[in-house]
C-alpha cells in the first residue's frame, strides 16, 4: 500500500512539473526560456536536469606537479582493483542470479537484493536515500572528471539527471581528446567512477563504525535501545505494552546493548525456548485443573478465563545424565510473568534442552505462528507478549542516549543511517557500472580491455568489434534480466510478507 501511494504522489508530482513547465513554455515564452538556459535546468517525462559548467573552473585550477603525480598514481592502482578484483567479483554475482533458478543445486544462493523505497525499505527515511544516492552518484562522476582533467582531456559540463526519484549525475567530456589517449590512460579515466564509489563506500563504512566514538562528547550509547516509536496500530501499544522512550536491555535473554544487538536478538527470538524452573516451585505454582488437550496446533492445560497464564509443556534434555531427575508430568499451568521476575534461565534446542542443577526446562505450548516475546526495560517491569517477532520489527529504536534535554532534536542514528546508505548505495552503483553493460562504464571498460587483447594477439579492429558486441550483448541481457527478476522478487517477498 505505501508503494503505491509512493508510486501515486511521484506521478502527481511530475505531472503538476510537465503542466507548469508547458504552461510557461506558452505564456511566457523568451523570459522562461532564458531563465532555464541561465539556470541549466530542463524538464521532460518523468525527469529533470541540471546543468552547469560552474565546476570547469575548479578542476582546471593549475595544479603543482606533485599532485598530478599523486593523481596518477592514485588512479592507475584504482583502475587496477577496479579490473583485476571489483570486476570479476560482480560478473560472477550478477551472473550467479539466473544461474540459482536455471541450476539452484549448482550454485549456492545469492545474497544480491533489490533496495525498493516503500517496499523492503520505509519511505519515512525517503531524503536519506536520496541523499545517499546522490551523493554516491556525484562523487562517481566527480572522479571520472578529476581523472579527465589529470590526463589533459577537455571538461565540457557537469549534470544531474532525477528520474523518477532516481538522481543520476553525469560529465560530458571532448570524445576527440578522450580517443587520442593510449588504452591504459583511458581505462584510468574510465574506472575512476567505480574505484571513487569503492574509496567512498570504504569511508563511509569507517564513519559508520565510528559513529559512536565520534558522538561520545554528546550522546551515550551501549546501554540498550532507546523506544522512539511505536505505529499505532502495533498491538504492543498500550498501557501494559512498550511506552515511548522505553529503554529496552534485552529479548527472551538475548542481551541488547545497541541497535546492532537489537537486530542480532530479532533474528534469533525466532528460535523456540524453554524456561528452566525447580521442581519446587512448579509443585507450588502450577495451576492445571483440567486434563490438557489439543487445540490450534498446540496444548491446553490452563481454564480459558486464566489470561495470566499458560500452558508449559515439560522438554526432557538430550542425552540426560543418570542422575538427572525428570518430572513426573508433562504440562503444567503457570504465570510466565512471575517466572520472568525472578531470575530465569533460557533452554534450548541449540544446547540440548539443558538447565543447571535441580531444573528442569518448560517450553510454552503455543501454535506456530505464536511466540512467547520477554522484552526486558529498564526501570519499568518487562513486557510479556504472545506474538510474533516480526511485530517487534516495526518498532522505531535509537541506540543514543542525548546527555543534554536539548541535544535530543538530533540523533547520531540519522548520521548513521546515511552512513550505512551511502556505502550500500555507493557499492551498488560501483557494482552496476563495471558490469559489460550498454551505457555503463563497464561497456567502455570491456572496449578498452579487448583492445589491449588484440594488441597482444595482434588482431585487427574487426576483432575488436565483434569481441566487444558479443560481450556488451552478453552483459547487458544477463543484467537486465537479473535487475528486473530481482525487483520483482523483493515486490512479491513484500506482498506476501
Amino acid at each position: 500500500m505505501a508503494f503505491s501511494l509512493f508510486c501515486a504522489f511521484v506521478a502527481v508530482f511530475y505531472g503538476v512539473l510537465l503542466f507548469f513547465d508547458l504552461f510557461f513554455k506558452s505564456c511566457m515564452h523568451y523570459p522562461y526560456f532564458a531563465f532555464m538556459e541561465h539556470t541549466g535546468l530542463k524538464v521532460g517525462f518523468f525527469n529533470f536536469t541540471w546543468t552547469t559548467t560552474a565546476f570547469n573552473r575548479f578542476l582546471l585550477r593549475r595544479r603543482g606537479k606533485r599532485t598530478t603525480r599523486f593523481l596518477q598514481k592514485f588512479f592507475t592502482f584504482g583502475s587496477f582493483i577496479t579490473i583485476v578484483a571489483f570486476l570479476p567479483f560482480s560478473l560472477w554475482t550478477i551472473i550467479r542470479v539466473p544461474l540459482n533458478e536455471m541450476a539452484p543445486d549448482l550454485t549456492e544462493k545469492t545474497t544480491v537484493t533489490a533496495i525498493v523505497p516503500g517496499v523492503n525499505l520505509p519511505l519515512d527515511d525517503f531524503w536519506i536515500y536520496f541523499m545517499s544516492i546522490a551523493v554516491s552518484t556525484v562523487l562517481h562522476e566527480f572522479g571520472h572528471a578529476l581523472a579527465a582533467v589529470n590526463e589533459d582531456v577537455q571538461l565540457l559540463s557537469f549534470g544531474i539527471t532525477v528520474y523518477a526519484i532516481l538522481p543520476m549525475a553525469y560529465v560530458q567530456l571532448n570524445t576527440d581528446h578522450l580517443n587520442s589517449l593510449s588504452i591504459n590512460r583511458r581505462l584510468r579515466i574510465y574506472c575512476a567512477g567505480v574505484w571513487h564509489n569503492l574509496v567512498t563506500a570504504l569511508i563511509a563504512l569507517l564513519l559508520f563504525l565510528a559513529t559512536p566514538t565520534l558522538f561520545s562528547l554528546a550522546y551515550k550509547s551501549n546501554l540498550g535501545v532507546r523506544v522512539t516509536g511505536i505505529p499505532d496500530y502495533s498491538p504492543l501499544k498500550g498501557e501494559r505494552g512498550i511506552g515511548h522512550e522505553d529503554v529496552i536491555t534485552s529479548l527472551n535473554g538475548c542481551k541488547v546493548n545497541n541497535a546492532l544487538d537489537w537486530r542480532n536478538c530479532l533474528m534469533k527470538s525466532h528460535e523456540r525456548y524453554g524456561l528452566c524452573i525447580t521442581a519446587e516451585y512448579i509443585s507450588q505454582n502450577d495451576e492445571m485443573i483440567v486434563e490438557a488437550y489439543q487445540h490450534d496446533n498446540a496444548y491446553v492445560c490452563c481454564k480459558l478465563n486464566y489470561m495470566d497464564s499458560l500452558c508449559f509443556e515439560y522438554i526432557e534434555p538430550k542425552n540426560a545424565d543418570a542422575d538427572v531427575v525428570v518430572l513426573p508430568g508433562q504440562f503444567y499451568c503457570l504465570e510466565p510473568r512471575k517466572i520472568v521476575e525472578n531470575s530465569y534461565q533460557l533452554c534450548t534446542e541449540t544446547d540440548e534442552y539443558r538447565c543447571k542443577k535441580n531444573h528442569h526446562c518448560l517450553r510454552p505450548s503455543l501454535n506456530n505462528a505464536t511466540y512467547l516475546l520477554i522484552l526486558q526495560r529498564q526501570q519499568y517491569h518487562p513486557v510479556l507478549y504472545l506474538g510474533t517477532p516480526r511485530e517487534l520489527e516495526v518498532l522505531t529504536v535509537d541506540q543514543y542516549f542525548p546527555r543534554l534535554n536539548v541535544l535530543s532534536l538530533f540523533s547520531p542514528k540519522q548520521f548513521e543511517r546515511f552512513t550505512y546508505f551511502v556505502f550500500i548505495f555507493s557499492m551498488g552503483i560501483g557494482f552496476l557500472n563495471v558490469i559489460p553493460c550498454y551505457g555503463a562504464d563497464g561497456h567502455h571498460i570491456a572496449r578498452n580491455l579487448i583492445q589491449l587483447l588484440a594488441q597482444y594477439l595482434n588482431k585487427d579492429s574487426n576483432f575488436v568489434t565483434l569481441y566487444t558486441m558479443i560481450t556488451i550483448i552478453f552483459g547487458t541481457i544477463v543484467t537486465w534480466v537479473s535487475l528486473f527478476y530481482l525487483f520483482l522478487r523483493a515486490i512479491m517477498q513484500s506482498g506476501l510478507d
